[in-house]
């Protein structure tokens, strides 16, 4: 049976799915046995599928990550990047601080990402500045596509990340500027199956420390501005979790709404 890899959704599928095709090869030459990579139709249907335990292995924000380890997915490593938001503005705009958002158009991917969770908290506790009254926070397909409407000015600016901005097109990089939040946490997390039995998930973690040192591990590294892999701490849990407890606060009361 092929291993299903879970990849959150966070640029256009294609560009995903091509950016991860060397840590599915090493996985799959490390295993012995097929490796296969998917990813979900938004953010709320990626949190559905860990629910739903469709994944195999998860490559997932670190507040899913939270989530999924306490339905019994086993955390393996998280990229060494701390994961900090940044607001992103045309290059030409006069935006260069957070409390110039007051009364702007911000887009994000998904108000569930780690990053829009950590930069929505950021905005509050520094500036007093609430999503939907002090400024318009509106969801978009994904990352690269907020970062392309903000670079044609279709909005005043946008969440997203240093890692999104390396893995967008260049030409696209060139036309924005950006700055970074005061808060951060730990970057995505790749967690496991215990139904893959303790000898494949000691077997994948053993095959994740030995990624960066390969050929495909450095492309992939590069490509993404992941800098390496590192186990997944207590710590690292501890310092997701309140954002995990805000994503499952606004499920239960979604639910309760309905």
């Amino acid at each position: 049976m092929p291993i299903r890899v879970g990849l959150l959704p966070t640029i256009a599928t294609h560009s995903l799915l091509k950016l991860y095709d060397p840590l599915r090869q090493h996985l799959q030459q490390a295993l012995g046995r097929p490796v296969e990579l998917y990813t979900s139709g938004s953010f709320h249907a990626y949190l559905d599928d860990i629910a739903a335990d469709e994944f195999d292995v998860l490559v997932a924000a670190p507040h899913f990550g939270v989530i999924a380890a306490d339905r019994g997915y086993v955390p393996l490593s998280r990229y060494k990047l701390e994961l900090t938001p940044l607001i992103v503005v045309p290059k030409e705009s006069a935006l260069r601080e957070a409390r110039q958002l007051r009364g702007k158009r911000v887009l994000t991917a998904d108000r569930l990402t780690a990053i829009s969770v950590v930069a929505e908290t950021w905005l509050f506790v520094d500036y007093g500045l609430r999503a939907g009254v002090d400024y318009d926070l509106v969801e978009v397909s994904s990352h690269s596509t907020a970062i392309r409407a903000v670079a044609i000015g279709d909005a005043d600016a946008a969440i997203s990340s240093g890692s999104v901005m390396r893995q967008i097109p260049e030409d696209l990089r060139e036309r924005v500027a950006f700055f970074s939040s005061r808060l951060s946490m730990p970057h995505q997390f790749i967690l496991a199956h215990p139904r893959l039995g303790a000898e494949t998930v000691q077997a994948i973690r053993t095959a994740l420390g030995e990624f960066e040192n390969t050929d495909r591990g450095r492309t992939f590294f590069t490509a993404g501005g992941f800098k390496g892999l590192v186990p997944v701490s207590a710590a690292d849990m501890e310092q997701a979790r309140p954002y995990a407890n805000m994503v499952k606060k606004a499920g239960s009361n979604s639910r309760s709404s309905n």
